[in-house]
């Protein structure tokens, strides 16, 4: 399995606070890795810091072969990554399908095989495709802003907690599409709250705590662990 994304020993934060102190994280080519751990533990931050929104003093980031640490977000987002951040991700006064074409900015051309590739993966914004995104409820707003930054057809996909105040059912629905944009090959990176389940979906996790490296492994190992059971997972 070739290695698509490696953060090596990354230092860094806002200011001159250092909230990641030497933080890992790979994530293989067509793999779901999920970062979990308690709240202030710097998961965002070390999702941040692959998209290049905070000063990073130490470390290094390879996305593909290439060296991306200290790269803009449009440079990077043109190498292949694109993030969804929790909060403030789709145009609300704009219907789906506008919302879809924002996506494609770096496009040019006919769009037309970009918005099949989305409409297949989410059916239902197919339907509604002609709504405003702000009358949607939240777990189709998710969809939404999931759906255009796949516009782009990235090798990597960042969700920033993609199922924060969702419904158990858009939950799981979410995981599942998460799985099914797996399958198409792009690879995922996504933070957590919900961290049994979201573990027992992805192929591998990380647990941070306090920015740093505390337990890696594949989801059901992670869910073994007696250790981070008690500390990170509620028991």
């Amino acid at each position: 399995m070739k290695i698509l994304l490696s953060m090596n020993g990354v230092t860094g934060g806002y200011g001159d606070a250092d909230i990641l102190q030497d933080v890992s994280i790979q994530v293989d080519d067509k793999e779901i890795v999920v970062i979990v751990g308690p709240n202030g533990a710097g998961k965002s931050t070390a999702m941040k810091a692959v998209f290049g929104l905070l000063k990073i003093r130490g470390g290094s980031i390879i996305f593909d072969d290439d060296r991306i640490t200290g790269w803009a977000p449009n440079r990077i987002v043109q190498r292949g990554i694109c993030y969804v951040p929790q909060v403030d991700n789709i145009f609300r006064e704009m219907s789906i399908h506008e919302n879809l074409e924002m996506g494609a900015f770096l496009k040019k051309g006919d769009l037309s095989a970009a918005y099949d590739r989305v409409y297949e993966l989410f059916p239902d914004l197919k339907e509604r495709r002609k709504t405003l995104a702000g009358a949607l409820s939240g777990g189709q707003r998710q969809m939404v802003a999931m759906g255009r930054a796949l516009m782009l057809d990235p090798k990597l996909l960042l969700l920033d907690e993609p199922t924060a105040g969702l419904s158990p059912r858009y939950m799981e629905q979410i995981f599942q599409i998460c799985r099914d944009v797996r399958d198409t090959g792009v690879a995922i990176l996504l933070v957590e709250q919900h961290a049994k389940q979201a573990l027992a979906f992805a192929d591998r996790g990380y647990v941070l705590a306090a920015g740093q490296n505390r337990h890696e492994g594949t989801g059901a190992h992670l869910l073994a662990d007696r250790e981070v059971a008690e500390m990170f997972l509620g028991g």
